[in-house]
């Protein structure tokens, strides 16, 4: 595909990455637990795959996958990201409580449920006020996070200003890990 976009000029005007920590409460617990790259690999994959084969700059890349909070949306804007989808932070704010039972129609909070009496429960009219809160509260966070970067706008957001701290307390910028992980791989190709 990637290789056909290139030759072609041709391609998806972008790629949207759902990371295996996000998911829905309405899987199976084995592929909620199980399936897929944490997100921040996943990017990381997607973004220099695409960089490999010239296409990055025609293709955005969208990150899904629990990514609620100011920190991990700019984790994932620095590791390739142009921008975030979000469901989990959205469902929380107009009240999901996070039952898990979504797939069966017994939603305790109404939120994921057919049934009128509980859907009733969910007043639209105060229910705003949080989703607006939220989305307020989130936009300020990420521009705290790039003025503490040195950044004008959560955009310019780079591998450069993330760093890893491992189980020790050590801490290296994840740009040395990921170009570690890059030299062992082709050292095992080879």
């Amino acid at each position: 595909m990637i290789s056909y976009m290139k030759e072609s000029g041709k391609g998806p005007d972008f790629i949207t990455v759902d990371g295996g920590e996000g998911g829905t409460g309405a899987t199976y617990q084995e592929l909620a637990d199980s399936v897929g790259l944490p997100i921040q690999s996943a990017l990381t994959v997607v973004d220099e795959m695409l960089r490999e084969y010239g296409v990055r700059d025609r293709v955005k890349i969208i990150a899904s996958g629990k990514l609620i909070t100011p920190d991990k949306i700019a984790i994932a804007l620095a590791m390739g990201a142009d921008l975030v989808n979000i469901a989990r932070g959205f469902m929380i704010s107009v009240g999901c409580i996070m039952a898990g039972v979504c797939h069966t129609n017994h939603c305790p909070a109404g939120v994921a449920k057919t049934d009128k009496k509980l859907q009733d429960g969910l007043i639209v009219e105060e229910k705003h006020y949080r989703v607006c809160n939220y989305v307020i509260s989130l936009r300020e966070g990420i521009y705290n996070l790039a003025a503490a970067a040195g950044i004008d706008n959560p955009t310019q957001f780079e591998r450069k200003h993330i760093v890893h701290k491992d189980k020790f307390g050590r801490v290296s910028p994840i740009e040395d890990i990921l170009h570690a992980a890059k030299r062992a791989q082709l050292q095992k190709e080879n």
